[in-house]
């Protein structure tokens, strides 16, 4: 039900959640239908205001484009608020530097999928070439968990909830190694302090790793060791290049039954094309038949100019309508760095003296050489099939956006890593189970949790990484609630 900040004061809650997004929500409900007793602790409101979303502004190093302002929103709900849709489970390989498997989530996926509203089994992927295969998306209508959860935890006897009410500090207990109460503020600018039990911090990509440099800057022993913000991700979203080729054989390469909602059919390298050209995990869209007649001639001007008898050959056929075409455009894995962190901006301080974020982030020579790999294969596959051609984008090549890799890309607004998953605090934040290293009662949730990106949207891996993480809490084995 709903509390005001004062009304809590005292109570005695089993867990302690900060962030009432798609991760903070499935967690208390499923921990509350265990007969827990949580609190939910959001520092927006029900609804968008642009006061609140002001709180989320920051300072970006590297990609000027970026902003961390709009990419993240600040009320009950989440980022839910502006996401797309688009579903896709992490693939096998993308789990390559998390200390847990693919199958560990797989127990979790129905679930994950009733939840978002979509038929779930992600079982239709099919090999098309050595180097590639097609996959699927599914696509949510999309869920906003504000308006699907909002009356459920009203009503709930369990979970109280709290809005307009942001935590400043977490304070450790001098007593043992953990959190033993929050400092938080609400909306008329009263104080209070909140004793936790356990808890969870899944206030985003970003402000998590805020939270947690912020409490290890002000405490003594509380997350001291821990390499807290590096290793931040984003998905690069690029038009990679364009493709021409007969009408009359796309369909024969390609599965239009599970097509995407905008008609993209959507292929990714094999693992053996992964780990040989030692690239990233990438979504391929291709559309035919949209490119534009002039477009479509400006391609095979190109081609003429490589291969003069293709290129005769590709214009004849252009002639007699024979040829469609369009543009290729790719979502890919940024392969984490330390470089690439969130950190805290001790020069812009909000109103309650709290640094702001400063996130030093980049494309880098390496994520452009993944495009560029996909991209020359893609070529390899149109020739090896005869059906065409494939032109890559000249911009993957430059030798000055080699040099200065960001600012090539869009960004998909998938927040990861910061406070990533690992076998040890030496580069990790939070081991298998989300637990924190060294904290006796602290566990971080969300994609800030992500060892590896892979190329699918973030949104259905954090779903299932909330129901594992309520398994665990609730000392049940795959026993899924909501």
């Amino acid at each position: 039900m709903i509390k005001n900040t004062h009304d809590i004061i005292g109570k005695d809650y089993q867990h302690t959640i900060i962030g009432a997004g798609p991760a903070g929500i499935t967690l208390a409900i499923n921990l509350a239908k265990e007969n827990k007793k949580v609190l939910l602790i959001e520092a927006g409101g029900w609804e968008f205001s642009e006061k609140s979303q002001k709180e989320y502004e920051g300072k970006v190093i590297g990609d000027s484009q970026y902003n961390i302002k709009h990419s993240r929103l600040r009320f009950f709900g989440g980022s839910s608020g502006h996401w797309g849709g688009m579903c896709r489970p992490l693939d096998t390989i993308d789990f390559s530097h998390f200390p847990i498997e693919k199958k560990d989530l797989n127990p979790y996926l129905k679930r994950s999928c009733d939840i978002l509203e979509i038929p779930g089994g992600f079982n239709r992927d099919r090999r098309i070439s050595k180097d590639f295969k097609q996959i699927e998306f599914q696509y949510s209508p999309p869920v906003r968990f504000n308006k699907k959860y909002r009356a459920y935890i009203e009503e709930s006897k369990n979970i109280d909830l709290v809005l307009n009410t942001s935590v400043l500090e977490i304070v450790e207990s001098k007593k043992s190694n953990s959190a033993e109460f929050l400092k938080v503020v609400d909306n008329s600018n009263n104080f209070f302090n909140i004793s936790v039990n356990k808890l969870i911090i899944a206030c985003g990509g970003i402000e998590n790793s805020r939270l947690l440099l912020w409490g290890q800057h002000i405490n003594k022993k509380l997350f001291s060791s821990l390499t807290i913000g590096e290793y931040w991700m984003e998905h690069p979203h690029h038009m990679t290049g364009s493709f021409i080729m007969l009408n009359s054989v796309f369909d024969t390469i390609f599965d239009h039954s599970f097509k995407g909602k905008r008609g993209y059919v959507y292929i990714q390298p094999t693992d053996a094309v992964i780990n040989n050209n030692n690239i990233g995990n990438a979504g391929i869209r291709l559309k035919y038949g949209k490119l534009p007649r002039n477009n479509l001639k400006d391609l095979v001007r190109e081609v003429l100019c490589v291969n003069e008898e293709y290129g005769r050959e590709l214009a004849e056929l252009l002639d007699q309508n024979l040829v469609c075409g369009s543009k290729v455009k790719a979502a890919w894995e940024q392969k984490p760095v330390k470089e690439n962190k969130v950190e805290l901006d001790f020069n812009n301080k909000d109103n309650y003296g709290i640094p702001r974020v400063k996130l030093s982030w980049r494309v880098n020579n390496d994520d452009l050489r993944t495009a560029l790999v996909f991209m020359k294969k893609l070529g390899i596959l149109f020739i090896d099939k005869d059906i065409g051609t494939v032109g890559v984008n000249l911009r993957l090549k430059d030798e000055e956006t080699e040099q200065n890799g960001y600012g090539c890309c869009t960004i998909g607004g998938h927040h990861m890593g910061g406070t990533r998953m690992g076998d040890s605090s030496k580069n990790s934040v939070v081991d298998k189970n989300l637990k924190v290293f060294g904290v006796d009662n602290t566990w971080v949730l969300g994609s800030s949790v992500f060892s590896g990106g892979g190329h699918a949207n973030p949104t259905l891996t954090v779903i299932q990484l909330s129901l594992r993480l309520a398994s665990h809490l609730n000392n049940t084995k795959n026993k899924i609630n909501l």
